[in-house]
This record gives C-alpha cells, sequence and structure tokens, in this order.
C-alpha cells in the first residue's frame, strides 16, 4: 500500500485484524506498521490496511474524489467544525496465499493533492488488476470529514456513498452501488447506472439520472429552480418537493406527495404502472401527467384554478370528485374544462386501457 501526499500531513499506521464468524485461524505478523494477516480454514487469507491523515482546510472551497474502475468500497463523508480535512483509509484485500493478498493491497495508491482552494483524492490501481475475473476480494474505505459548505465532485465506479453536509454544491458520477445525499444548499447532480439514489434535504437546481434502480427524494426547494428525475425500470418515490419538477420511469410506479408546483412546464410519465399524484399547491403553470396502460391518480386542491385536459383510449375511463370543473368538451375518452379561473393548464393522458382518477381535496 503506497500513499503519495504533496502536502505535509499527518500519518498514523493503524493495525486491524479482520475475524470470521467460525474461522478456527492463526495469527501471523507482516509488516506490523500496515497490516496483519488471518489464516482461514478454508485456505483463504484477508488483509486489512488503515491509515489516518488531516490536512488544513483553510482557503479550502472544493474536494474531488476519483477511485478506478476495478476498485469498489464505501465513501463516507460528514462535515465537522474543525478547520481541516480528515481522512481515515481502509483497504482489505482477500486471496489464496499471503503474497497475493498482500500483492493486491500493495496496488492500491492512494494520493492526495491540493492546489490553492482544490483539494483531489485519487485512488489508483494497474490496469488490468490480478483480482479482475477472479473469486478474490478486495474493497477500499473511506471516512471523511471536511467543513461545511464545500463543493464535492465525484467519479467512482462501484462505490456506496453517504454524503451528509451541508454542503454548497454536489456532482456525482457512480456507476454502481447506493447514494445517499443529505442538505445541498445550491446545486446538485447525481447520474450513473445501476445506481440506486436517495436524497433529502436538497435545494436548488436538482438533476438525478439513474438506470435499472430507484429514486427517492424528500424535502426538496428547487428555489423556483427545476428538480429532474429519470431512470428507467426503477421506481421514482418523492415527498415534499417544491418548484418546477419533473419525473420519468417506464415499467415501475412514480409516487409524488405534498408537491407544490411554481411555474414553468411540468411533467410525470411511465409507461405500463401507475402514477400517484398529490398536490399541495399549483400556481401558474403547466403540468403534464401521460401513462400507457396504466392508471392515473391526481388529488388538487378544491379550490384550484386550472385549464383541464383529460383523455384516455377505447375502453379506459375518466372519473374526477371532489371538484368544480365547468366542462367545454365531454365525452366518453376525453374531457375539457375549466376551474376557477383557469390560470394553470393540467393534461392527463392515458395511451391504451387505464383510469384517471382526479380528486378535490
Amino acid at each position: 500500500m503506497k500513499i503519495k501526499l504533496k502536502i505535509s500531513f499527518l500519518l498514523v499506521g493503524i493495525v486491524t485484524v479482520l475475524y470470521g464468524t467460525g474461522f478456527s485461524s492463526s495469527l501471523l505478523n507482516r509488516s506490523s506498521n500496515d497490516f496483519q494477516l488471518v489464516q482461514l480454514y478454508r485456505g483463504d487469507e484477508e488483509y486489512t490496511f488503515s491509515s489516518e491523515f488531516q490536512v488544513s482546510a483553510k482557503g479550502v472551497k472544493e474536494l474531488r474524489i476519483n477511485t478506478p474502475s476495478n476498485l469498489g468500497g464505501s465513501i463516507n463523508l460528514q462535515v465537522w467544525d474543525e478547520d481541516n480535512c480528515l481522512v481515515k483509509f481502509e483497504c482489505w484485500a482477500r486471496a489464496n496465499t499471503e503474497k497475493k493478498a498482500k500483492n493486491f493491497v500493495n496496488m492500491v495508491d492512494l494520493d492526495l493533492d491540493r492546489e490553492e482552494d482544490l483539494v483531489e483524492l485519487k485512488l489508483t490501481t494497474p490496469h488490468p488488476a490480478p483480482w479482475e475475473g477472479t473469486n478474490y476480494g478486495i474493497k477500499a474505505n473511506l471516512d471523511i470529514f471536511i467543513p461545511e459548505n464545500f463543493i464535492l465532485k465525484t467519479k467512482t465506479f462501484s462505490f456506496d456513498l453517504d454524503i451528509r453536509g451541508p454542503l454548497k454544491k454536489v456532482d456525482i458520477e457512480n456507476k454502481y452501488g447506493k447514494t445517499y445525499v443529505n442538505d445541498v444548499t445550491e446545486n446538485t447532480r447525481i447520474v450513473g447506472p445501476y445506481n440506486k439514489v436517495d436524497i433529502e434535504n436538497i435545494q436548488g437546481d436538482l438533476n438525478v439520472r439513474t438506470t435499472y434502480n430507484s429514486i427517492y427524494a424528500r424535502n426538496v426547494n428547487t428555489k423556483k429552480g427545476k428538480a429532474s428525475f429519470k431512470t428507467i425500470y426503477g421506481k421514482i418515490d418523492l415527498e415534499d418537493i417544491r418548484g418546477q419538477i419533473e419525473a420519468e420511469t417506464i415499467y415501475s410506479p412514480i409516487y409524488a406527495t405534498d408537491v407544490t408546483l411554481l411555474g414553468g412546464v411540468n411533467k410525470i410519465q411511465t409507461v405500463y404502472s401507475k402514477v400517484d399524484l398529490e398536490l399541495e399547491e399549483i400556481e401558474e403553470c403547466e403540468l403534464h401527467v401521460k401513462n400507457t396502460y396504466g392508471n392515473i391518480n391526481v388529488s388538487v386542491p378544491d379550490d384550484i384554478s386550472a385549464r383541464l385536459t383529460l383523455t384516455v383510449d377505447r375502453g379506459g375511463k375518466i372519473h374526477t370528485t371532489g371538484i368544480l370543473i365547468t366542462p367545454t368538451v365531454l365525452k366518453k375518452t376525453r374531457l375539457e374544462g375549466i376551474c376557477g379561473q383557469g390560470e394553470s393548464k393540467i393534461e392527463i393522458n392515458i395511451d391504451g386501457i387505464g383510469k384517471i382518477l382526479l380528486e378535490g381535496e
């Protein structure tokens, strides 16, 4: 294991031993400052290397984290009151021989570089690495503490991320794993396929993109900006969203409760599933809700002011309750009408068979 630093820091070697339940093992010390070996009854051997260091954060505004495609693990980041950046790093490897496990650990390099107002933390490995395509194991875990209101940018491949602010801006690219982000004050971007996303307490513009996984968001205030959520084959679950919204998926449901729409064009769309939308407030905006062969349930304030267009295909149904509508077009598969002064525009459409329920509360 090699650590390269371009700034001074305090490095403390920490010896860690991994024990497995039911393992009968003999313990062998190897390079006591770095790691220890555990011999397992099945013939595997595990190593853990741990270190802890910190750097001054005076004048620093941004932290960047980069990891290679053949290394996974976890990154846990939180803010603290100190004017330093503290990193606790652990690298674990498992192989069938002592020499091979030790070599795996030594092939992971950590590089910390500070330039003026930027700190970059980079993990590097050889390409290809000898553990690729085998049953051996290796992972890296980082616990990071930074001052509040940083800008955070990460590029990772298969890490679980737990990010807790307050942070000023967050920009995350993560292909595999889970991403949790809490407390961002200005701008948030999270992208990557196969990435399960869970966010809360977000302000400013928000852009979340993933595939084959779900998106959960709570307590989002775009400050008259836009919140965009897009996935494929994943559920979208939203609660307490304020601003302009765009939510799209396929073959999975969209749930959105306690939503306040403030201007702009808003879009909610899925196919072959369902949409449940609860609007707390809607002010002078457009809302387009679309589904294909699935139901749409929308609840709105009973004093809503909007122009309505509700359409289904043959065999579909339209039902309204608890809301006063002055109809302009009334057909079996189409309803157009006005509520109040008609200040906003709401279009709800189902292609194929499905049911629209519009309910005033």
